[in-house]
């Protein structure tokens, strides 16, 4: 069963009370961009995650490298996609997503993904709501941690990087 939060309306003022669960969210906020929307939200969602999207320079590619942040506002995505509504921006992983944990107000959700050869599965993407269980998902799985404490040597590697630069 996906995540489930209260979807912010548009002005994002106050939260309705309207559930949206992780594949609603990740469609919203990323996958409508991509592909067509029939059909369930999780459907919508492997579309967006598995299938070739058009880039600038006119070709097909896979989400198969680099990474995305998906948040209510206007998501970030490395990967020089033809796509309206999606902000291409060329840092690292580690550079992108530390900034953004320096500068979430953690009022709402986000995404942080890592794509690799394999597509993301779908039991691997998350919600982020809160700073002290963020949730990094990538086709190898989830690496969860708390941004504000020091790995430890079981820690995943960006957690370790995050923090190495810190």
């Amino acid at each position: 069963m996906a995540t489930c939060l209260l979807a912010s309306d548009e002005s994002h003022s106050l939260l309705c009370a309207c559930p949206m669960n992780t594949f609603e969210f990740f469609n919203r906020h990323f996958g409508r961009h991509l592909v067509s929307q029939e059909g369930e939200p999780h459907f919508a969602a492997y579309r967006a995650l598995s299938s070739n999207h058009k880039l600038v320079k006119g070709t097909e590619s896979r989400l198969a490298s680099g990474w995305a942040i998906v948040r209510p506002s206007i998501s970030s995505v490395q990967l020089k996609l033809a796509a309206t509504g999606l902000r291409f921006d060329e840092r690292t992983r580690i550079e992108a997503f530390m900034e953004e944990f320096e500068k979430w107000d953690g009022i709402e959700p986000r995404m942080f993904l890592m794509f690799d050869k394999a597509p993301i599965p779908l039991e691997n993407l998350f919600l982020t709501v809160d700073r002290r269980l963020v949730r990094i998902c990538s086709p190898a799985g989830v690496e969860t941690f708390d941004i504000n404490k020091a790995p430890t040597e079981e820690s995943g590697g960006i957690q370790k990087a995050i923090w190495k630069r810190k």
